[in-house]
Formats: structure tokens, C-alpha cells, sequence
């Protein structure tokens, strides 16, 4: 028996990884006929693909994108079809017509990523980035300007005498940056804002590193109310299964409830959150919900077995699976203020939902991404029986799922109005501390009632969009 893993996964479209081209020619338009035959792939892995997006793909046979035969899809692919929407290549040569059946579907999420890329996309889907951390400090999210910082709270003799201050600003991307081309040495030198008689001046100081296995993604610091009162902030960058904590993002999460128990009301911080692995975001929602409480409600594609001239076949079919919270929550009786703005998608749409629908808590910042769909990633991996089919040599990444809100309603590429729209940072939280502070104002927005077109491949690449964060991991399902 083949050995696989199922993973269904959603979140913000991607810059660097993500989307299929959306046009394409055959071969003959192209190139000589020799060109097309080099372009010939295996025909195990066109037909191993063929078969999941017959069964998976939840849009294909609604729309009927999916051709009656494989053989449909044999020696089309062209070089064209080696590049995504955002020009990042997914295919080698002799891939190309795994890769020009994926563009044929009309969904953009629904791609594939060939062997000598398959292993990579797998990790980069279920574990936060590996990066640098500055010893010898602790730091906390600056919302002063409309970028992403961190200031310096408290520095230790050691990193003070490097040259690092208390009140420095400096960015996780430089510090991204700096990963790209660290080598093992102990310091580096990292550009940051000082802050100097009310004026930032931009200085390069030396500052000791270590490298971390993976990023945390949650980030916990207070913000001072007009009475003087600490709320807490918890910020939440990204949904994963692996990160410093061995537990994954939720494992960060309860460890930040377990530092604010007590508090009467909490900001949870999604701005920026592409998505990511649904047990963490579903976990999360879950501690401020009551028993019972409906989380989401999933309609997904899945393999079913009949008998057809006596012998047995695979259709697709449609589970409606609705997600409750199995008990009261160790928050639930928390105020609870939600940031969130453009790049807060899928698995972050996911828990604003479920929280502000069954606790009507209120939304500050600007109108969310809009993605009410989750990507199955098919794999070889752990060992299953259920569909014994051929599996890909590569990473299949089909769309499998579409989600409601408690109340049967969607926020697909419409994404979730805030109650307050503020489009600055310190704006935004100055706001959700004001909320969190009275504890008395409940949500009344709902969600955008025009089309963002961010599902198309016309849309996406005629707006040119390229979001912050890679696909994430929305479902995790072993079959």
C-alpha cells in the first residue's frame, strides 16, 4: 500500500510561493515538436494528479473544468506553465504538464509543486521561519508608525555595551534579511531607529545573535489605558504547528492566557496574519467561546467508494462538518477588542469570525482579505488505506473546502468589515485600548458586500497583489 498525508490547508494568497499562471499555450505555438515531447511527463504522476482533482477539486465538476480523460492534458505544457501567477516557479521541464492541468482550473489556489520543490512547500506549510534573535533584550510591538517594529523594553549590560539601547526601534524583517546572510558569527551589524529629542535618526549598531530553529508567533505585551490600567495585547503573527514552542502557535497562545489570567478584557492582535494550521486557529477561538458554540461550518470534498459494473470506483462527494467549541473556554469571560486589516486572511478570518459572531466583540482596523476557502496538500506520508490511489511524486495543493460563519453566512472575497475603520497603527490600537478599557461596546458591522477579486487569476494578477505571508496550514486531516 502507497504511503500518504493528507493535509487541508488554506490561507492568504502568497508572494513568494503561491497561485498558477492563468494563461497558456500548447506547445506547437511555442516551440518544435522535439521541445513538446521533452515537455512529455511521466505519465504516473499526470495521471496520480488527474485522479485527486477529480475527487478533491471542489469547484471542478460545478464548473466543469476538469476534462472527461488525462489523456486531454497530455503534451500541452510549455515553459509558460513552470511559473505561478507571481512569476515563482513550481514545475521543471519535465513537469510542465502536471503543471498546465493545474492552470487550467480557474482557481487560483489549486496548484502544484513538482518533486525537486514538493519537500520545501511541505515544511515552509506547517512550521514558522528559522531566524535570529538579539540577545540580550526583550521587546515588544511598536505601533507608533504604520510599519511593523519592535522596541528595545530592557537591555542587559552586555547588549548595551555592543550598542544597543533601550527605546530602539528595530524591524523583524532586517532581521530576516540579516538570517539571509548569517554565517554562525556571534554579532552582526542591524540598522535601527533611535529615538532622539523627539526625532528617529537611523544608526547602525552591533548587536549579538543566535540562531533560532523557528520563530515564535505569538507576541504578548500591555498597553496603558487613560485610567492607568495594564491590557494585555496579544499578538498573533501566524497559525503553525511547529514554532519555538514544541506545541505550535496554540501552545504560545495558552502560555499568554496563563500570563493575563485575571485580565477583564484582552486585544487580540491579527493584523498582518496570513493564515495558517486550522487546529491552532480553532484552539485559540475556542478559549474565548462557551460550550457548544459554533466555530465554523465546513463543506468539504472528499473521496467516496461505489460499485458501478460490479466493480468498486471513487466519486466525489460534499461532508458538511460543523465545528463547536467541546467546552467552555478558559477565557470566555473576557472583553475581548480584535485588530485586523487587509493581510489578516483565512485562518485569522477564521478566528475573528467565530469570536466577534458568538461574543459580538468589535473589530478595529480595516476590511480583511476575504478568503473563506481551505487547500487539501496531498503528500507521501504517513500510512492510510482509506483511498488507494497513486499518489504524487510532488505536492498537490487543491482547493477541497469552503467555510460559513455560525449563521450560514460568507465572507468570501468580501471580507469581514471592521466595526471601526481606522487605517493607521497607533490609531487602531489606540482605539481597541478605548474598547477594552470601557468593556461595553458590542459588534454591529458584518461583512463587505463587494467583490475584492481575489479569487480569479485575471484579478489577482491584473492587481498586482503580492501579500506578506506565504499559504499557511488552515486544516490538518489524516486520512
Amino acid at each position: 500500500m502507497k504511503t500518504m498525508q493528507f493535509l487541508l490547508v488554506g490561507a492568504l494568497a502568497c508572494s513568494a510561493l503561491l497561485l498558477s499562471a492563468c494563461t497558456h499555450k500548447s506547445p506547437s505555438s511555442t516551440g518544435s515538436e522535439e521541445d513538446a515531447q521533452d515537455n512529455f511527463v511521466p505519465s504516473k504522476e499526470l495521471s496520480a494528479n488527474y485522479t485527486l482533482l477529480d475527487l478533491f477539486y471542489i469547484y471542478g465538476h460545478a464548473r466543469n473544468e476538469i476534462e472527461g480523460s488525462v489523456d486531454a492534458y497530455v503534451g500541452k505544457g510549455s515553459a509558460l506553465d513552470s511559473k505561478n501567477a507571481f512569476g515563482e516557479k513550481s514545475c521543471t521541464k519535465g513537469y510542465y504538464d502536471v503543471c498546465y492541468m493545474y492552470n487550467q482550473m480557474n482557481d487560483p489556489y489549486t496548484r502544484y509543486y513538482d518533486p525537486t520543490m514538493a519537500a520545501a512547500m511541505l515544511a515552509s506549510l506547517v512550521e514558522s521561519e528559522k531566524g535570529l534573535r538579539i540577545v540580550g533584550i526583550e521587546s515588544a510591538p511598536y505601533d507608533e508608525f504604520d510599519v511593523e517594529l519592535f522596541v528595545v523594553t530592557s537591555a542587559d549590560e552586555g547588549a548595551r555595551n555592543l550598542g544597543i539601547q533601550e527605546g530602539d526601534l528595530y524591524s523583524m524583517d532586517d532581521l530576516m534579511m540579516a538570517y539571509e546572510e548569517y554565517s554562525g558569527q556571534d554579532t552582526i551589524m542591524l540598522d535601527i531607529a533611535r529615538p532622539l529629542q523627539n526625532q528617529l535618526y537611523l544608526v547602525k549598531v552591533k548587536v549579538a545573535v543566535e540562531e533560532i530553529g523557528r520563530l515564535p508567533t505569538v507576541y504578548l505585551h500591555y498597553e496603558q489605558d487613560g485610567m492607568g490600567d495594564s491590557i494585555p495585547v496579544i499578538r498573533i503573527t501566524e497559525f503553525d504547528s511547529k514554532t519555538l514552542d514544541d506545541s505550535g502557535t496554540y501552545g504560545e497562545f495558552a502560555e499568554a492566557l496563563k500570563k493575563t489570567a485575571g485580565s477583564k478584557a484582552t486585544i487580540i492582535d491579527l493584523r498582518n496574519n496570513g493564515g495558517g494550521d486550522t487546529d491552532h486557529c480553532i484552539a485559540a477561538a475556542e478559549q474565548f467561546l462557551s460550550k457548544g458554540d459554533t466555530i465554523v461550518i465546513d463543506i468539504i470534498a472528499d473521496a467516496d467508494s461505489v460499485l458501478a459494473d460490479g466493480r468498486q470506483k471513487y466519486i466525489q462527494k460534499l461532508d458538511t462538518v460543523i465545528v463547536v467549541a467541546g467546552q467552555d473556554g478558559s477565557a470566555r469571560d473576557r472583553y475581548v477588542v480584535m485588530l485586523a486589516n487587509e493581510m489578516s486572511a483565512s485562518c485569522a478570518e477564521l478566528m475573528l469570525s467565530a469570536i466577534a459572531s458568538n461574543k459580538k466583540s468589535p473589530v478595529v482596523g480595516t476590511l480583511t482579505y476575504g478568503k473563506q476557502i481551505a487547500q487539501l496538500g496531498i503528500a507521501k506520508g504517513e500510512e492510510n488505506e482509506d483511498i488507494p490511489i497513486a499518489l504524487p511524486d510532488g505536492l498537490a495543493i487543491i482547493t477541497a473546502m469552503y467555510s460559513y460563519d455560525k449563521d450560514w453566512k460568507l465572507y468570501h472575497d468580501l471580507g469581514i468589515v471592521p466595526d471601526f475603520e481606522i487605517k493607521t497603527r497607533k490609531a487602531q490600537m489606540e482605539k481597541a485600548v478605548e474598547l477594552a478599557s470601557s468593556a461595553t461596546y458590542r459588534r454591529t458591522a458584518g461583512y463587505g458586500t463587494e467583490r475584492l477579486g481575489h479569487f480569479a487569476k485575471p484579478a489577482v494578477q491584473t492587481r498586482g497583489r503580492s501579500p506578506l505571508k506565504a499559504m499557511k496550514m488552515r486544516y490538518k486531516i489524516i486520512r
